[in-house]
């Protein structure tokens, strides 16, 4: 099964790194643009060069005439990508799915740049495209044989640095996609394929630590490092692992995400963002701010870190609450109920 292109980069500069990064979400606008006008681009060349070959085979007044055409022609075209350049209708769905991974990366490093080693180099691996989904897909049902249903693994990032204080850091993103297809009959003679995705993204982050350095950490239990792990309601807790000179931590992202919720998204967006931006970002209001949610993993691990150089204190047991006496019961009345008689 192909793949899409990955990129690697070992022991490279942050700010090649980062140069890097930034041309991804410019190869996303401009693959979006040509994808709109490639039909289009296509036909009109060549038309303008059968023109020039009317102009050098047939006498006159022939190349008058497709010389004009060809001029025109050439105007035309010229216009239509000018307007697909500056266009304000860009698909912006398509662009940020093709993007939304170099972005996650590009602003993690630029948050844990003051943090990282002066002379130290990050290793990446990056796969910048996500899977094709849908009919027309590589990964249709067309591609996968029989079977109603299976599972695409993409390891699409691998990032490994070392901090500043000698910790090494290593973060690894696999995505799951499971589908399923279903065939229906429309009607007569006719059917139909659905199919129906679930993605689900396994984040592992790993710190190795120098145990000579925190010798505290291999007294810490499972419970107090599990306390000091924040998440946020949408992620699932999957695995931690304490060793003496190692953290691991392992999660389940099943919501959709994006890299980076801009901080011009508020109840009227309209008056900071395009009319289309706007209208994107607040149809997907709901998404998991992954940016946000990585940096948080490593604050945990360095609060784990905190917790076993200073541990706290054992609370002393809670004091038993006082138990309410027993209200005393009401004293039966002594006066005789009367009956009916009977008859």
């Amino acid at each position: 099964m192909a793949r899409m292109p990955l990129h690697e980069l070992h022991q490279a500069p942050v700010d090649q790194v980062l140069r890097l990064l930034d041309t991804f979400p410019r190869r996303a606008l401009r693959a979006v643009r040509w994808d709109a006008g490639r039909w289009v681009t296509l036909g009109v060349s060549g038309l303008i060069l059968m023109c020039g070959v009317l102009c050098l085979v047939y006498p006159e007044p022939v190349p008058q005439i497709a010389g004009f055409m060809a001029f025109w022609m050439g105007c035309g075209l010229a216009m239509f990508r000018f307007s697909l350049r500056f266009s304000r209708e860009d698909p912006l769905v398509e662009i940020n799915e093709r993007a939304s991974r170099p972005e996650l990366v590009a602003v993690l490093l630029r948050r844990l740049q003051r943090d990282l080693a002066a002379d130290g180099g990050v290793t990446l691996k990056l796969r910048s495209r996500p899977i094709d989904r849908g009919p027309g897909s590589r990964f249709s049902p067309a591609g996968m044989g029989k079977s109603t249903a299976w599972t695409l693994v993409d390891p699409w990032l691998t990032l490994e640095t070392r901090l500043a204080d000698g910790a090494y850091l290593r973060l690894r993103i696999v995505e799951k996609r499971r589908c399923q297809s279903r065939v229906k009959l429309s009607r007569p003679n006719a059917t139909r394929i659905r199919l129906k995705y679930r993605d689900v993204l396994h984040v592992d982050v790993r710190l190795r630590v120098k145990a000579r350095r925190h010798p505290e950490l291999a007294t810490l239990t499972e419970a107090e490092a599990r306390r000091c792990v924040r998440l946020p309601d949408s992620v699932t807790f999957r695995r931690l692992r304490v060793s003496a000179d190692q953290l691991r931590l392992q999660i389940q992202v099943r919501q959709p995400w994006c890299a980076r919720i801009p901080r011009s998204i508020s109840s009227r967006p309209e008056r900071k963002l395009a009319v289309a931006e706007a209208a994107f970002w607040r149809a997907r209001a709901d998404p998991l701010d992954a940016s946000r949610m990585l940096t948080g993993l490593l604050l945990s691990l360095y609060q784990m870190l905190h917790v076993a150089r200073f541990p706290q204190p054992p609370q002393p047991p809670p004091a038993p609450k006082a138990v309410p006496a027993p209200l005393p019961k009401p004293e039966r009345s002594t006066r005789k109920r009367r009956g009916r008689k009977a008859v």
